[in-house]
């Protein structure tokens, strides 16, 4: 079962070296979700590789690690929309909420404006109707 592994930080510059560790030890970007505001990162892990995500992130002594199992069994995707103002994207955050969408499943990073959630593949075409209501630049 996939999980989404939530680590806070105190310094903003942490979050660069997490992720850069991440990447070393081989996890596609795609799966990694940051935000230096928020001191925040945010991955997606299968079982195999939830221990040794959860050590890198440990490293670098985190305030706060949480751990959200997703609901479906198989592997998440991550669906991307940018927008062009960065005052919609809560509300872009809030309709997903309101579909349902634990928010520990989406990600909002204010400084590229863009709306990240991890997907299962039976709720995915909800979650794009979602995010193009609000007319992005564009939908991945």
């Amino acid at each position: 079962m996939a999980k989404v592994i939530t680590a806070l930080y105190a310094v903003d510059t942490t979050v660069q070296n997490v992720v850069d560790d991440l990447v070393n030890i081989g996890l596609p970007t795609e799966k990694i979700l940051a935000d230096e505001e928020e001191k925040m990162v945010k991955v997606i892990a299968g079982a195999a590789i939830e221990a040794e995500i959860e050590e890198v992130l440990k490293r670098h002594k985190p305030e706060e690690v949480s751990i959200h199992s997703l609901k479906e069994k198989k592997m998440a995707e991550t669906l991307t929309a940018t927008y062009e103002a960065a005052d919609t994207l809560k509300n872009v955050v809030d309709d997903l909420i309101n579909i349902g969408l634990p928010a520990e499943e989406i990600f909002a990073d204010k400084e590229n404006k863009v709306v990240k959630v991890i997907a299962p593949k039976v709720i995915e075409a909800e979650i794009k109707e979602v995010m193009k209501r609000h007319d992005p630049i564009r939908v991945e």
